[in-house]
Parts: C-alpha cells; sequence; structure tokens
C-alpha cells in the first residue's frame, strides 16, 4: 500500500486534514444489522463505505455558525464573527462571493503535497446523504500545492432560493484525495474472449450467490438485499482479483454435486417405494 507524506500549517483555528470516519448513527445513516424489516442504510454499501472512507476531510474551524442563503441575486452570510474577527485580525466571515453563482471559503490550512501529485476537492460524502439540504456542495479542483504555498480556499455551489447551508464548528465540509498529477487513459474495447468470460462469471455469481453469501434480508419495503459484493471483495483481498474464477467455479462445483446426489438419492426412494409398494 502506497503511503503519502502530507505536510501542513494552519492558520487561526486551522486544523488538520483527518481520515474520514463512518459516523453512525449520523451522516453515514442509522445502526442497524441488515436484517429484515430494517430501512437500508448508506453505510450497508460497501462501495459508499470504500469511496467515503478513501480521502480525508476538512472541517470548519471557526466558533461562529454560519448560514448561508441566496436572496435577490446576492448571498448572505448569517453570523456574528465580530469576536472572532478582533483575535485573528482580518475582517470575518471567512466567505466571499466571486461568482454569481459561486463562493468560496478560506480553508485555514495550507497543506503541501509531494511532487508530481495535486490535492483534489470534492464534496464531503455527507453531501450525498443529507436529507435537510444543510450540508455545502464544494466544487471538484485540482490544487498544485506542491509548489503553491498559500493558505487555500475552497469553493462551494450557492445554494438555490429559499435553501439555508450551515457550517458549524468542526463539521466536514469537503473531501480532500492526493492523486497523480497527470495520468493517461488507454481506452480500448473489450476482446469477445474478454466479453465472453465476463458474462460467464457474471451470470455464475447470479445463478449461485445464493449459496455464497453470509446475508440476504429483505428491508421495510420488501426489496432483495444480500452480502455478495462484500464476500467477494473479501475473497479479492484474501488472494487476489483472479481468485474469483476459482471460487465461483467451487461453489459451482459443489452445487451441482449436491444437486446429482439429491437426485440421486429421490430415485432411490422413489424406487423403495415402488419396491414396497409391489411387496
Amino acid at each position: 500500500m502506497e503511503k503519502i507524506e502530507l505536510k501542513y500549517r494552519t492558520w487561526y483555528k486551522g486544523s488538520a486534514p483527518k481520515p474520514i470516519k463512518l459516523e453512525i448513527p449520523g451522516w453515514s445513516g442509522e445502526h442497524n444489522s441488515h436484517k429484515n424489516g430494517d430501512i437500508p442504510q448508506p453505510w450497508h454499501c460497501p462501495p459508499f463505505v470504500e469511496g467515503s472512507t478513501y480521502g480525508l476531510e476538512l472541517c470548519y474551524p471557526f466558533d461562529t455558525e454560519a448560514r448561508i442563503t441566496f436572496e435577490n441575486g446576492k448571498l448572505k452570510v448569517e453570523g456574528d464573527f465580530t469576536k472572532e474577527s478582533e483575535e485573528c485580525g482580518v475582517d470575518l466571515p471567512p466567505f466571499k462571493s466571486f461568482t454569481p453563482t459561486h463562493f468560496g471559503m478560506t480553508s485555514s490550512v495550507d497543506i503541501k503535497v509531494p511532487t508530481g501529485y495535486v490535492l483534489r476537492t470534492e464534496p464531503h460524502p455527507r453531501f450525498f446523504t443529507d436529507t435537510t439540504n444543510t450540508v455545502p456542495c464544494c466544487l471538484t479542483g485540482h490544487l498544485q500545492t506542491d509548489w503553491w504555498p498559500k493558505v487555500f480556499f475552497v469553493v462551494f455551489k450557492n445554494p438555490i432560493e429559499g435553501q439555508t447551508l450551515i457550517f458549524r464548528k468542526d463539521e466536514p465540509y469537503v473531501q480532500i484525495l492526493i492523486i497523480p498529477k497527470k495520468i493517461s487513459y488507454d481506452i480500448k474495447e473489450m476482446t469477445t474472449s474478454k466479453i465472453n468470460e465476463r458474462r460467464l462469471y457474471d451470470d455464475k455469481i447470479g445463478k449461485y450467490a445464493r449459496n455464497f453469501v453470509k446475508n440476504d434480508w429483505r428491508d421495510n419495503s420488501g426489496q432483495k438485499f444480500d452480502d455478495k459484493y462484500k464476500v467477494l471483495s473479501g475473497v479479492v483481498a484474501k488472494y487476489g482479483s483472479n481468485s474469483i474464477r476459482s471460487f465461483v467455479e467451487s461453489v459451482e462445483q459443489k452445487v451441482e454435486k449436491n444437486k446429482k446426489f439429491s437426485r440421486r438419492l429421490l430415485i432411490k426412494r422413489k424406487n423403495e417405494s415402488v419396491q414396497d409398494k409391489e411387496k
């Protein structure tokens, strides 16, 4: 596993970036056990969990809660920053509207990435699970902080009319990823043999999943769920991606063997029944 070294400095009450952890109960869902009748939760989904915990988060560092609205074509910030303005010697609030559709906020931190990498900003995972429409939507951006030495600002989409975005002390507002500065994609269509192979194992996973899943259940609306992705992901983590083929085939062989045994047993019982009747 690659380890990336980050160096940072903070301004005023800024804090260091930290790994994202699921908040249960909280933005990643309520706690339940994947049992019949449960309501599906975001943390039930392995791709969401892995994507949400892959990066780092920055949290709102100011003590003053800020409420952001957009009225009559203008951005409005509610919050009394008088005390903090006096403390830091800068005229707050820390927000600025610089386009008709977006506004920025200081991150209060400078993060130096290694040479050849960039700092990528993305919406924090809690934006996608929010049902209150109060979580800010950060724009995607690449910052070349290997040489850019300034405390950077983060850009957000303006709230729509009637919507209020809320920034609270220590609440995360952005996810950051450290990725290569340049990347080239070699995009090719699969060969016929590879297409047929993936279709085959697509079908087999669907056909035999119930024979290797560890948990299957129906939610409160009757929809069926199981953990086949999680089980197979665990196999790959332990034995490598090529292990899926042998794993699925071993399940298939076991199932088909049991079917043959069951058929022989059924035939045997039928024959015995016929013989008993004849006697």
